[in-house]
């Protein structure tokens, strides 16, 4: 059986979070414009979903993370796409266990390099690289991770 590629769930997700952080509709609301515009197999929109409701769950604790990362950067100023394309990877990160830690920083700097500014790519490996060192997330095996001192 095929491999499905999870990059149009995760380009799904950052297309949902930000239909929904500029317009402030929910999920639902948001849901049927973000769907027409990119088709998506059924898994895929299932690990988009989970993205996105977990990116829901943890915001505020991402958006601390973020803060901290980027002890030079207000929250506030920095592009949306890259805040949402950080949470997204944060979430892969540290609730994801399947996603290796390769995989997730470079889906998202790819995306971030595709969809947002100029700088967004080094800006959000940048960030990613301070959360991993702040969570101490470390590569265990090339398909594992774990997150040392916190036995996850």
């Amino acid at each position: 059986m095929p491999k499905v590629s999870y990059r149009p769930a995760r380009v799904f997700a950052m297309q949902l979070l930000y239909a929904m952080e500029i317009t402030g509709q929910t999920p639902g609301e948001a849901l049927p414009g973000i769907l027409e515009s990119q088709p998506l197999a059924d898994e895929q929109k299932k690990y988009g979903m989970n993205l996105v409701d977990l990116v829901q769950a943890h915001r505020d604790e991402l958006d601390e993370d973020i803060k901290s990362a980027s002890a030079h950067w207000e929250i506030d100023r920095m592009a949306k796409l890259d805040r949402i394309v950080s949470r997204i990877a944060m979430v892969e990160l540290l609730y994801v266990p399947d996603i290796p830690i390769k995989v997730a920083i470079s889906e998202a700097v790819q995306i971030a390099t595709k969809y947002s500014t100029d700088g967004s790519g080094a800006f959000v490996n940048g960030l990613l690289t301070g959360f991993m060192q702040k969570h101490n997330i470390v590569a265990t095996t090339p398909t594992q991770k774990s997150k040392a001192n916190k036995g996850v």
